[in-house]
């Protein structure tokens, strides 16, 4: 009984994750988020049935991963070194995340499994967007943590801007399975109009304009490119809809616009063209000291930066002269720059190395075109709007998609090589390989 118990658990304890991962809200009625509590519970029966030599564990044995383990070992030792007041939520997150990733592509043992985890994505996806709609015409809502984004529609999470992330990634995620044909037709279709049309709502610049490239981007890797232009068009028509006939989030793109032309054109020098509130919009974007504190503090500490997790710590002391006069934030929402920052040129290099290595991993197993190329490329292509988001946002290797996303990428790298063993084995050698041998 224990035993089936624990299988049971185990085989749909990966969708049961994904379906309750967004409820960030839950934390106020648990002390902690309900997706961490079934984590929990689906970590002790896998390690039950480990115990019992029922299931064993995998280790994926690649490159990208001995990068990634080198810069996690790096963060440590830098902690270690300088342990940054403030920095021990930084701490957990890179000590824990990778061995909840690790379990995550233990979870995932064959085609079914990874179908179900996807399809609970869509479902997921699909049912903040709707949960987002009733709540913005009903004029409701879950919770507001932060009286400052009372206003925006945060969903079940604490934050907007990880709101229209999340969004962002369940219409890529409908984009290539619309395209590949593996999940049901209404339900990537459903997720992708949802996300579209609710991601303005969630007033996130960011999210009005990575949205867009993420969705061209999904379609780019997609298997079936017209199918998936198709339904990346009907999504991108829904955001555009969404946008341009609510007056407030049509001008809430157009301060997205003028931000993002700030970073390359002072205001100053566009101002006229732009008229002042616009102008004014583009000027007041907090990063703006938040990055150029980051690149100073990696200017005076250039191989090893300020010390993991230090860079609040940093701003608010040493740096505290970049702070304006009146400022609503000290955390950096620039992944890169934070990096640059705490970790200096070591640190930095690792996470790019790692980046640029898992993309080589994943363009090869596109291109190999078997039976587990989709189940790859899925959750890889969800790695770049992540990145992407992180760049404005911040929580790269601090946000748990990623982490999940890494785990459904190793389970398909490691099942596909596995399956070719098989096959290698079956098959054994070629004639010519044979009389050689």
């Amino acid at each position: 009984m224990l035993t089936r118990t624990a299988e049971a658990i185990a085989t749909y304890g990966l969708a049961a994750f994904i379906l309750t991962l967004p409820l960030e809200f839950t934390s106020l009625l648990f002390g902690q988020q309900l997706s961490r509590f079934v984590l929990v519970v689906v970590g002790l029966a896998f390690l039950y049935l480990l115990a019992s030599r029922r299931r064993r564990l995998a280790v994926p044995r690649m490159l990208s991963v001995y990068l990634l383990l080198a810069y996690i070992a790096a963060s440590l030792v830098s902690w270690l070194v300088t342990h940054a007041p403030g920095s021990a939520s930084s701490l957990l997150d890179i000590a824990l995340y990778p061995i909840a990733g690790l379990l995550l592509a233990n979870l995932a043992l064959g085609q079914q499994d990874h179908r179900r985890a996807w399809i609970a994505f869509l479902v997921s996806a699909s049912g903040v967007a709707l949960l987002g709609a009733f709540l913005y015409l009903s004029h409701l809502q879950i919770w507001t943590p932060n009286p400052a984004v009372a206003n925006r529609m945060n969903i079940t999470f604490g934050d907007p801007n990880i709101t229209a992330r999340f969004l962002t990634l369940g219409a890529c995620v409908a984009v290539l399975f619309y395209a590949s044909r593996q999940g049901p037709t209404w339900l990537t279709v459903g997720a992708a109009i949802g996300c579209g049309l609710v991601i303005p709502v969630t007033f996130s610049r960011s999210g009005l304009i990575l949205f867009i490239v993420s969705v061209l981007v999904a379609a780019g890797f997609a298997f079936n490119r017209r199918r998936a232009l198709a339904i990346a068009g009907v999504a991108v028509l829904a955001f555009a809809l969404s946008t341009a006939i609510n007056p407030d989030t049509r001008q809430r793109a157009e301060d997205a616009a003028y931000t993002a032309v700030s970073v390359v054109v002072p205001p100053s020098t566009h101002h006229a063209a732009t008229g002042g509130h616009q102008a004014e919009v583009a000027g007041d974007d907090n990063r703006k000291y938040l990055i150029a504190a980051g690149m100073k503090m990696a200017a005076d500490h250039p191989v090893f930066g300020v010390g993991f997790g230090g860079f609040q710590q940093a701003l608010l002391t040493t740096y505290s002269y970049f702070l304006p006069a009146v400022y609503t934030d000290s955390v950096s929402h620039t992944s890169l720059v934070t990096v640059l920052a705490e970790q200096g040129i070591v640190g930095a290099v690792l996470m790019l190395a790692f980046l640029i290595q898992l993309a080589r991993e994943a363009l090869a197993a596109r291109a190999r075109r078997d039976a587990w190329s989709l189940w790859a490329i899925a959750p890889a292509t969800l790695i770049i709007p992540i990145f992407l988001y992180s760049q404005f946002e911040g929580r790269f290797f601090q946000e748990p998609y990623l982490w999940l996303v890494l785990g459904m990428l190793y389970s398909a790298q490691m099942l596909a090589r596995r399956h070719a063993a098989n096959l290698a084995e079956r098959h054994g050698p070629k004639p010519a390989e044979a009389a050689a041998a």
